[in-house]
């Protein structure tokens, strides 16, 4: 990694050298998949084999009109049903479903700051009433969405997922019309088989100390069927002893996302105020507004908590355009507001990618399988050698088609201008 921004020049120069946009503009209509072969054949081995790879991606174009409204034009490219491990990604829907369940609980003046305390009834679940990290030194939702997005922390992502709850999170996102995700692994692995469906008790704190909201153990019940059949990957597999295992992985009781609903989704949380009542989150502007800065702050940029640079770099989760690649970003007009994934070979990206200056937007999600020995948990995958390549050229290949592409309105982005020097 190079701590310079002539990085990134350098990554946008020899990419847009290579790609041959006038290619798209003699076609009509616009066809995802042609573009691709046309614009990134260093990467023809993913893209001549995408069922190995298990290729996913999902573009949306967007067109403002003369207020502003934005109206949306998806392209998908998804040649195979192929069961894709949806990591951390799943901290999209744990958020929305915290932001709904805080804003149905407003009555009892719970908000994102209130110090909350979880307690244990298994010796497997963590007794938390305590963080370090905060300025109160007390744990608080704010804190816990604040590490999930900012450096994917999984443990704080377990807390909130226990503060919404299995069945409560399915039940909110089917009514908004996400039936076909599955979240029963809260990406905390301390508890096995039947206390894993046990969340553990719950005591929010007013800012004296007082308790103002109480949330009794709760068990899990919602078991629907896995969206996919077969839902499985590899050749072989890790037991949970580490042993290898001759046969792919069995994924039915894992987690499911699938990208179209991972793209969705972001979609929602970004543009709820321009969207129909039926598609809206009910949650507060104020919450969306703060869960998007942290989408698109660098560690650095976070006051509290502090982030060591050197772990914690600017492009440590921003794999499209940087590649997870670059240490510094500096003088840089654009932003990634995302969400990652990234374990067993899967590698997957779903971005709201801003550039203030020259007035581009768009929405892009894309997962690939960079697991060329086919071994799922023996944690050998080509993620730096091919993956994170992969993504930052696929993402670059669509910001140069925005940059050429003719809008009859120029987007005001002001509203995304959560930063300083914006």
């Amino acid at each position: 990694m190079k701590n310079t921004s002539k990085t990134i020049t350098k990554l946008f120069f020899l990419s847009f050298i290579s790609f041959h946009c006038a290619f798209i503009y003699s076609q009509s209509p616009f066809n995802l998949q042609e573009y691709l072969r046309a614009t990134l054949s260093q990467h023809a081995s993913i893209l001549n084999n995408p069922k190995t790879h298990k290729l996913q991606i999902v573009y949306t174009q967007i067109n403002r009109d003369e207020n502003n409204q934005p109206a949306f034009q998806t392209y998908n490219y998804i040649p195979f049903k192929a069961y894709v491990y949806p990591a951390s990604t799943v901290k999209l829907p744990v958020t929305v479903g915290a932001l709904i369940k805080l804003n149905q609980l407003k009555e009892t003046k719970l908000s994102l700051q209130s110090p909350m305390l979880t307690d244990s009834i298994f010796p497997c679940h963590r007794k938390v009433t305590k963080d370090t990290s905060s300025v109160s030194k007390l744990p608080s939702l704010e804190y816990y969405l604040k590490k999930m997005w900012l450096v994917s922390d999984n443990l704080s992502c377990a807390r909130v997922y226990e503060f919404v709850g299995c069945d409560y999170l399915h039940k909110q996102l089917s009514n908004y019309g996400f039936k076909n995700v599955r979240i029963h692994n809260k990406l905390d692995i301390s508890c096995e088989v039947d206390t894993a469906k046990i969340s553990p008790p719950i005591v929010f704190l007013s800012p004296n100390g007082d308790t103002i909201y109480k949330q009794a153990s709760l068990l899990a019940t919602y078991r629907e069927p896995h969206p996919i059949a077969k839902s499985e990957a590899g050749t072989t597999h890790r037991n949970t002893k580490g042993k290898k295992q001759v046969g792919p992985k069995d994924f039915s009781l894992h987690n499911y996302f699938h990208i179209e609903d991972l793209h969705e989704m972001m979609k929602r949380l970004v543009f709820s105020p321009y969207l129909k009542p039926e598609e809206q989150f009910p949650i507060s502007n104020s919450d969306r507004l703060f869960v998007l800065k942290q989408a698109g702050m660098m560690p650095r940029e976070s006051e509290s908590p502090v982030y060591n640079k050197k772990q914690y770099y600017d492009s440590y989760k921003k794999y499209f355009i940087y590649g997870s690649s670059v240490a510094t970003i500096k003088g840089d007009s654009l932003r990634v507001f995302n969400i990652v994934g990234r374990a067993y070979g899967f590698l997957i990206d779903c971005a709201y990618i801003v550039d203030y200056k020259n007035k581009i937007e768009f929405l892009l999600t894309a997962a690939v399988f960079v697991n060329q020995r086919n071994d799922i948990g023996g944690g050998r995958y080509e993620y730096e050698l091919k993956g994170l390549p992969f993504l930052r050229d696929l993402s670059l290949s669509l910001y140069d088609l925005e940059r050429q592409r003719k809008k009859k309105v120029i987007p005001d982005l002001k509203e995304f201008n959560l930063f300083d020097g914006h």
